[in-house]
């Protein structure tokens, strides 16, 4: 897709510090000098242009433009500074990285971003031992106060119904726990929940078998609920994009799923 699309890392909100870096300029550096940075950008620019056959210059310039356009947007910045929010609200999502990103992504939701993703931190959730203290004592009361939180605001500003709210993991866990308290690595079944997007609550889609172990009913595979999102998105999930190298590669293999639809 282009360096353009990649993500920008708003750091742990969490922090007492807590500041984004790079949307204000560095020490010494005014905007004079960053405007003459970019007309010398330009002129270098132009001569790789003429030499690149893969557009990825192209794609260089877009991702500057952001990053200029970051550095330039009052409404931008304003929507990082999440200590203007009351201590009540900052409490009822939690001082903890996940809660007070779950209020961030709010904000950015707000001033018009359009896919915010919200992670507790590297690896956090891999739990191949003590996996019950750890959930019952931190994990999931973390979770539940910031997803709760976060489902609800959306709800009273009235952002729900045009906001998709996805809380999964990337593969589910062992049925068995292991010898270390804990469980490993388990693609065959797991679970996700959905919010928003005008989507019916309240519902569930799928069973396993009593251990937890295969699906046993209305099976749904990684690729059918990329193709729901699209379509939710009003993105066509069978478009096809050409890769730099000439091969055609598809949005989605899968098929919406018609229960989240309806």
């Amino acid at each position: 897709m282009g360096p353009q699309f990649n993500p920008f890392n708003a750091g742990n909100p969490n922090s007492e510090t807590y500041k984004v870096r790079d949307l204000d300029l560095p020490m010494g550096v005014d905007w004079a000098r960053v405007d003459h940075r970019r007309s010398l950008l330009s002129v270098v620019d132009q001569k790789f242009r003429k030499l690149d056959t893969t557009g990825i210059t192209a794609s260089m310039d877009a991702y500057y433009q952001t990053a200029f356009g970051l550095m330039h947007s009052a409404r931008a910045k304003k929507a990082f500074q999440i200590s203007e929010e009351p201590d009540a609200v900052r409490e009822k999502y939690g001082h903890t990285s996940l809660g007070q990103g779950a209020l961030l992504a709010r904000r950015l939701v707000e001033a018009g971003v359009r896919f915010v993703t919200v992670s507790r931190g590297f690896n956090t959730w891999d739990h191949h031992r003590d996996i019950f203290p750890t959930l019952s004592n931190d994990f999931l009361p973390e979770l539940d106060r910031a997803f709760a939180s976060l489902v609800e605001e959306l709800d009273q500003r009235g952002m729900l119904d045009s906001t998709l709210v996805i809380l999964t993991g990337e593969f589910g866990r062992t049925p068995e726990i292991n010898g270390m308290g804990g469980r490993d690595h388990w693609p065959n079944a797991f679970s996700m929940a959905i919010a928003g997007g005008g989507i019916t609550g309240g519902r569930v889609l799928g069973e396993t078998d009593e251990k937890g172990m295969f699906v046993k009913d209305h099976p749904v595979e990684v690729p059918d609920l990329v193709a729901t999102i699209y379509k939710k998105l009003g993105i066509d999930h069978q478009k096809e994009y050409i890769s730099n190298i000439g091969r055609p590669v598809k949005l989605s293999q899968g098929k919406p799923i018609d229960f989240l639809l309806a």
